[in-house]
This record gives C-alpha cells, structure tokens and sequence, in this order.
C-alpha cells in the first residue's frame, strides 16, 4: 500500500501507526523470525497443538522400543547385524529426540 489513494488525515494515521509497530520490539521480533503470530501454513495452524508432533513423537518411541529390543539380542548373541541393527536404530532415536527438544525449546519450555 503506498498511500496514494489515502487523505491527508489517512496517511498521518497510517504513518503514527507504523512508528507505533517500529517501536514494539516484540511485535519486530515476531515478524522477522516468524514465531507464529502468522503463519505461513494455514492448515498447520488450524491443527490442534498435539497434533501438530504428534508423529514424531511416535517416531522416536516406537524407535525407542526397538532400539531396547535389539538392545540384549545384540549383546547376547554378538551377531554383527544385530549390533548394527540397534546402532541406527540407537542413533535413529537420538536424533529424533534432539529434533523434540529443539521444537520444545523453541516453543518455550
């Protein structure tokens, strides 16, 4: 919008609420890292929260239940697969549990 089609008295108004919007630097802050106030996908903001990772979340424990699974047959049986098998497995889970934490502390606790 660049005011052409705006009174005087329009225009001052838009320019005393610009300066007020510069001056909130919450309201700044939110607009450049994009913390939700709007977001970019529309159908992600009408889920509601438990939904929206709620698959990752099943992810890693379902992760978490095969790692402990392969867990004793590896160290029982000393099979090579089976140690590799729980290896990604082991590692599978600690990245999803890193990218939970990271959307947990971006939320804000």
């Amino acid at each position: 919008m660049d005011g052409s089609g705006l009174s005087h008295r329009e225009r001052r108004a838009l320019t005393a609420i610009e300066r007020a919007l510069r001056a909130d630097s919450r309201f700044e802050r939110a607009m450049t890292f994009g913390t939700g106030l709007f977001p970019r996908d529309p159908e992600r903001a009408q889920r509601p929260p438990g939904e929206r990772h709620g698959a990752l979340a099943g992810t890693v424990c379902a992760l978490t239940a095969v790692a402990l699974t392969l867990l004793p047959l590896a160290v029982a049986t000393s099979a090579p697969a089976l140690i590799a098998a729980f290896t990604f497995a082991y590692a599978a889970t600690l990245a999803g549990l890193f990218l939970l934490v990271r959307r947990w502390c971006r939320r804000g606790g």
